[in-house]
């Protein structure tokens, strides 16, 4: 939209139907608004990125709006959500345009100073992922009561099963997702971060790899 300076006959800046006028030099200067028919492969690439890391970062918007909620941020006005989109694109993508793919094992989800998880892992047993880890309290920085926030996502239908604020505290050990009755042959790629009661602070997160649901 266009804006007029100098009163209703004065000069307009900004866009105006099909031209869009601007200073330049200490000119003004007017010229038409071209229509873009043709992308290069460079913007084909960076479009892809961001059409990945959108589809991966939506799901677990829930997560990411803890776990990167105090992470330093390089500007004041970056949500959660814009310092996941940063710390991924392109950290967590692999390939050249157009075989770009998700690297799951890059994949941030929080950043923090919380010791992370020791020895954790995740494993499948009838429809359910227990994701396991060690206490580990007698580290500086620990706390019984930090609570762990766990992820399995899957990647062929883009939707996440996440347990967030009300995981296992940290000195029991476990967490249990039950999953749904799936017929077909699944990805599952596995995350866990601690964070603390109050919520303020978090842990990395860590990959915990992928496990495969297969029924045969």
């Amino acid at each position: 939209m266009g804006k007029l300076i100098n009163g209703p006959m004065g000069t307009s800046v900004g866009k105006l139907g099909g031209v869009v006028t601007y200073q330049l030099n200490g000119q003004w200067v007017t010229r038409m608004i071209g229509v873009v028919d043709h992308w290069s492969e460079a913007q084909y690439a960076v479009q892809m990125r961001t059409a990945l890391i959108t589809a991966l970062l939506k799901p677990v918007k829930d997560v990411i709006r803890i776990g990167m909620k105090y992470s330093p941020k390089p500007k004041k006005t970056w949500t959660a959500y814009t310092m996941a989109t940063s710390s991924n694109n392109p950290g967590a993508i692999m390939g050249e345009y157009p075989k770009l793919e998700i690297n799951y094992e890059k994949v941030i989800l929080s950043i923090g100073d919380i010791p992370v998880p020791l020895n954790a892992k995740a494993e499948l047993k009838d429809g359910r992922i227990t994701f396991s880890w060690e206490a580990d309290l007698e580290t500086d920085g620990t706390d019984e009561d930090d609570r762990v926030m766990c992820v399995a996502y899957f990647p062929e239908s883009f939707q996440a099963f996440n347990v967030i604020r009300n995981g296992a505290r940290r000195e029991e050990e476990q967490q249990i997702i039950k999953l749904p009755s799936f017929t077909e042959k699944m990805n599952i790629e596995t995350y866990m971060c601690f964070v603390s009661d109050d919520g303020k602070r978090v842990s990395n997160n860590i990959y915990l790899g992928q496990i495969i649901w297969d029924e045969e």
